[in-house]
């Protein structure tokens, strides 16, 4: 009896053994895997955040040449033309100034309405108008 106890006692401490050794092994794969997953992630968040930084800026520019466009300047932000002198669309100094008010009251009433609309809107439209050129 004391020898099958024994036995017994000694089949266990080898299953201990090998599941001991199976569980480093698991162990390092698993922490093998988690680098492999930790520097995969810190690229593809380092890429991601070249992305949005270079969108964020094309962005920007769009909406600043957006801008400008509304305001009637040029795209290069000149009132020359390179062909022929002055542009032929060019609005004046008091277009411009209405053409930016207009603009900032825009863009104000929109801050305004996505800012939970804490100021009631005024009767009046806007109403944009386009001059011909200075003669």
């Amino acid at each position: 009896m004391q020898d099958l106890f024994q036995d017994y006692v000694s089949d266990l401490n080898k299953l201990r053994e090998a599941f001991h050794s199976e569980l480093t092994a698991t162990a390092e794969e698993l922490s093998k895997a988690m680098g492999n997953y930790a520097r995969r992630s810190e690229a593809a968040l380092a890429s991601f955040m070249e992305k949005v930084s270079a969108r964020g800026l094309e962005l920007e520019a769009a909406s600043e040449a957006r801008l400008n466009q509304f305001r009637g300047i040029p795209r290069d932000g000149g009132l020359e033309d390179g062909h022929d002198g002055p542009a032929t669309n060019a609005p004046t100094n008091v277009d411009r100034a209405k053409i930016a008010a207009a603009a900032e009251r825009a863009v104000a009433d929109g801050l305004l309405e996505n800012d939970g609309d804490r100021r009631p809107h005024s009767g009046r439209t806007m109403t944009l108008v386009k001059s011909g050129p200075a003669a």
